[in-house]
């Protein structure tokens, strides 16, 4: 049994940019909130946490002192009450996220209407969704769009979640089309790190016989990451840490592919990897069963 890692794992650049800002605010303060989790991965969230970094899911909770935002951003009405507050603010919204909300309020101020594509309950996702304004609408896929009723002459203007998969992004726009708006805009708001991760992820998953994604199982690009490999390889498996692996899913396996969400440290990449080579080289089956 061989292993196959994929080029690209641990953290992108937004998420090891807001895990650095926040480590150096706990540098300096000793103790800082966090309004909601700074990333979607457990791991890093507790390491932070034990570090002084308390996560608050309302600013009610942060009377004064450091305020981190999350790399997922945060509304215009949340940031414009933070501002009337005495606090110091430490915004780590991803430069990609910020893209996005570019995008989403250039559209809302001219009048289209707004297409989002994306989980709805996805903190970036209810950001842009403000951004855009009162023409805003949030869909899952091209099946979503049926509740919405498109008629022709519609103008309107599509983005995306940056987690987002491009085919399932695609199909949206794709459907739009059908529609035959008057005006149609689209926005590929897809992070190019994402795009890299599940193009590779394809590759990867056609060689082998066993995929395992490591990630957190509330992270949107990790679970997007298992989606597409789970469509071409029905042996996938979503895993947070060494202890989830399975001895059962290894009968009969002659390699293994592997591969990370954004907000995945590689330390936990690596240990996945070292418990399997290990357990390969003993040719012993202690994982749980």
């Amino acid at each position: 049994m061989r292993l196959k890692l994929a080029k690209k794992v641990g953290f992108c650049f937004g998420v090891r940019r807001a895990v650095e800002m926040a480590e150096e605010v706990l540098k300096k303060e000793g103790k800082a909130y966090s309004l909601g989790s700074i990333i979607h991965n457990k791991q890093v969230v507790e390491g932070l946490s034990e570090r002084g970094l308390e996560v608050i899911k309302s600013i009610d909770e942060a009377d004064s002192g450091v305020l981190v935002i999350s790399s997922h951003g945060i509304s215009p009405d949340v940031a414009g009450e933070i501002s009337k507050r005495s606090l110091k603010l430490v915004d780590t919204t991803c430069p990609f996220v910020r893209n996005a909300q570019s995008s989403a309020r250039s559209l809302g101020e001219e009048g289209y209407m707004v297409i989002i594509v994306g989980d709805v309950n996805h903190p970036e996702v209810k950001a842009l969704y403000d951004f855009a304004g009162k023409k805003a609408h949030v869909v899952k896929d091209a099946k979503g769009l049926k509740a919405l009723k498109l008629k022709p002459g519609e103008r309107i203007g599509i983005l995306s979640q940056t987690t987002q998969s491009m085919d399932n992004f695609l199909g949206v726009v794709r459907a739009i089309i059908d529609a035959k708006p008057e005006d149609l805009r689209v926005f590929n708001t897809i992070c190019k790190d994402a795009q890299v991760r599940q193009a590779a992820a394809r590759d990867i998953s056609r060689e082998v016989d066993l995929m395992l994604v490591v990630g957190g199982k509330n992270s949107a690009n990790t679970k997007r990451l298992f989606e597409v490999c789970k469509k071409i390889l029905r042996r996938s498996y979503l895993v947070e840490t060494e202890l989830d692996l399975r001895s059962q899913w290894f009968k009969d396996v002659s390699v293994v592919g592997i591969t990370s969400g954004a907000s995945t440290p590689e330390t936990i990449v690596r240990r996945v990897a070292r418990v399997i080579k290990n357990e390969l080289k003993t040719k012993s089956i202690r994982l749980r069963r």
